[in-house]
């Protein structure tokens, strides 16, 4: 009986520390799935609403405008977010979704925003199309930024920003939608930093993995992996 106790509890150490490892891999993979394939869903659909509506400065949007709110977090003016609804209504025509809430600045709630099939909702954008210019590929009109994640909430109770490495951005362009995090510098310098995990979007289409959360000496060049 002691011979069994004893290896069942070896087996219960074991376990304790693999399942964990098992799990987060099992994660980490599905956000992978997740980036990879809003990349590719909203890339085209983005090139079919160019082609239906003309040039993005020409839907009729306006520059996202920031607020302040109580607690001192930067957040959208109800302007703004209106904008960002019209900009998804016409996106909405090219893409499947399960759900849609507006967009909104209370903190304490969830921002569901566009929810395609998979789960993975649009939560958020910063709109710029007054930098727009279709006669150059690479102009800035804005961001998307998309959760493919569990929590609920960039914020904790007290409303403060949280840390987040399942939330992704993407570059709004005149003729394309890019990930960020695509040079070597911004992978670093944002990504594998820690500073900003949304712009790791490049890194994750490119590689395949989210090992940047795992190890600090990777190099988009170099060193694609952990081991």
């Amino acid at each position: 009986m002691a011979e069994v106790l004893i290896t069942l509890g070896i087996i219960g150490i074991v376990a304790a520390m693999t399942i964990p490892s098992l799990v987060q891999d099992y994660r980490e993979k599905a956000q992978v799935t997740r980036v990879k394939k809003f990349y590719s869903v909203f890339s085209q659909a983005y090139t079919m609403a160019l082609q239906d509506n003309g040039p993005f400065d020409t839907w009729g949007l306006s520059d996202s405008v920031q607020d302040i709110d109580e607690s001192g977090n930067g957040i959208q003016s109800e302007e703004s977010l209106a904008n960002a609804d019209k900009f998804m209504q016409i996106m909405s025509k090219y893409l499947q979704k399960a759900g849609y809430e507006k967009f909104h600045s209370n903190i304490q709630k969830e921002n569901v925003g566009f929810v395609l099939p998979d789960g993975t909702n649009i939560r958020g954008m910063w709109l710029q199309p007054s930098t727009c210019d279709s006669s150059y590929v690479n102009s800035y009109c804005g961001d998307v930024y998309i959760h493919v994640g569990n929590k609920k909430s960039n914020y904790d109770e007290n409303g403060k920003r949280l840390v987040n490495n399942d939330v992704f951005a993407f570059i709004i362009q005149p003729h394309r939608i890019y990930p960020f995090g695509t040079s070597n510098a911004q992978f670093k310098n944002e990504c594998l930093s820690g500073k900003n995990y949304s712009r790791c979007s490049g890194w994750v289409i490119m590689n395949g993995n989210m090992d940047y959360l795992h190890c600090k000496d990777l190099d988009i060049n170099t060193k694609t992996k952990c081991k």
